[in-house]
């Protein structure tokens, strides 16, 4: 573990937590905890899990990071009564996410279009992380442009579109208009009371931009044209075919199964383990990888299976069994059924419900980058912050802050 790495998974934790410990002192008697019960009991799933397993107490604690640590950051946030900080910590987030587009760019200008190495400034691990993070920041922009069709918000999709095709990512084809269609249905279901005419043309605007996004990424994608250039034909026919061949895989090899397989395979392995193996898994923290470990934390070293283990239900199950990921999956459903029942006709309301199905489909079928990296993880938190701080203060003061915010 480098000295960046220590900093970002030991010291930020750290620092905090001591933030964390000063605001209950503060605040002492008054100190707001919701949804404290999910976290307590996934919490005690996952210590039972590692000491049953006798894993060390420093998997547990990374594990622990991974998993949880965005709930802090939102009980840091729903605590503060400083509305200025808050302000500055929204301000911050809005340059980290711009910076992304130009420092995508920069890689294309010096490595192409490629899903290895460094995502914009986030990360070095490529792969997946070129999907999740432009699809979560085009919901955002999406939503707000169901309430404010301005151009900038269509220029600044595109933006995030041109990060993801720098990424040479094929699932941002798929889950773009997937999620322009249901971020479009719940749009017209919370606008009842609008006359549909209003309507027509912002879904209109919608359904040609999903379609430009659609044949962008196809003409762009090598592995997604006949003529494998980057600047090819859009050929539906070819594309269904390699979606077909891409997602069978070789069901014989169990290193190469793909993720449905894979997700059925490990569905079934844990299914067949003893019983308490099949409740608790393999120990929290199995599949952390650290120089501090003996074990190498890799799918593929510990399970055999690599690219049909890259979801992140098969990396909770594995390790915290059927009762670790039902109690995790279910802390994240009440999450949605609490800002749909207090939902208010706002465009930060609406993005949050839709970033929580982004989560689901990611975790369940695609990969682990919304469960385990934080400025995936960490924004959605900050959004529920804002969300839970309307509805302290009988407002839409912070949605409308981070609205504001949004160039």
């Amino acid at each position: 573990m480098g000295i960046s790495s220590a900093i970002y998974k030991i010291g930020v934790p750290f620092i905090l937590f001591v933030l964390l410990g000063l605001q209950i002192v503060e605040s002492w008697g008054s100190f707001k905890t919701p949804f404290k019960f999910w976290i307590i009991g996934f919490l005690g799933v996952a210590i039972l899990s590692t000491i049953i397993n006798k894993l060390d107490t420093f998997s547990l604690i990374y594990f622990l990071i991974y998993t949880l640590i965005s709930y802090f950051y939102f009980l840091v946030l729903i605590n503060e009564k400083s509305i200025l900080l808050i302000s500055r910590v929204i301000d911050f987030i809005k340059i980290l996410v711009l910076i992304q587009v130009p420092a995508a760019i920069l890689k294309f200008i010096s490595k192409g279009q490629s899903e290895d190495g460094i995502i914009g400034t986030l990360t070095l691990q490529g792969g997946s992380v070129s999907t999740i993070f432009p699809l979560f920041i085009i919901v955002i922009l999406f939503c707000i442009f169901l309430f404010k069709p301005h151009i900038k918000y269509l220029f600044l999709i595109g933006a995030f579109i041109l990060f993801a095709i720098i990424g040479d990512k094929r699932a941002i084809l798929l889950f773009l208009p997937l999620f322009f269609i249901v971020g479009s249905y719940m749009y017209v279901r919370f606008s009842k009371l609008e006359l549909l005419s209003r309507l027509y043309n912002k879904l209109l605007i919608i359904a040609l931009l999903g379609v430009v996004a659609f044949a962008f990424v196809a003409k762009t994608n090598r592995t997604l044209n006949p003529e494998h250039s980057q600047w090819g034909s859009v050929d539906l026919v070819y594309i269904g075919n390699y979606i077909q061949e891409y997602t069978q895989g070789n069901a014989e090899d169990k290193a190469q199964l793909r993720r449905k397989d894979g997700l059925l395979y490990f569905i079934n392995h844990m299914k067949n383990e003893n019983t308490q193996t099949a409740i608790l898994g393999d120990g929290a923290g199995k599949l952390i990888q650290s120089q501090y470990n003996s074990r190498s934390g890799l799918m593929m070293d510990e399970y055999g299976v690599r690219y049909g283990g890259r979801m992140g239900f098969v990396w909770l199950l594995t390790q915290v069994g059927f009762l670790g990921v039902s109690v995790y999956l279910l802390f994240f459903c009440s999450l949605f059924a609490h800002v749909w029942k207090s939902y208010i006709h706002h465009p930060i309301y609406l993005a949050f419900l839709l970033l929580t199905l982004v989560f689901f489909v990611d975790t369940t079928i695609y990969s682990y980058v919304f469960l385990r990296f934080e400025f995936v993880k960490g924004l959605y938190f900050v959004i529920l912050a804002l969300i839970f701080l309307d509805q302290k203060f009988k407002s839409s003061y912070f949605t409308d802050l981070m609205l504001n915010k949004i160039v």
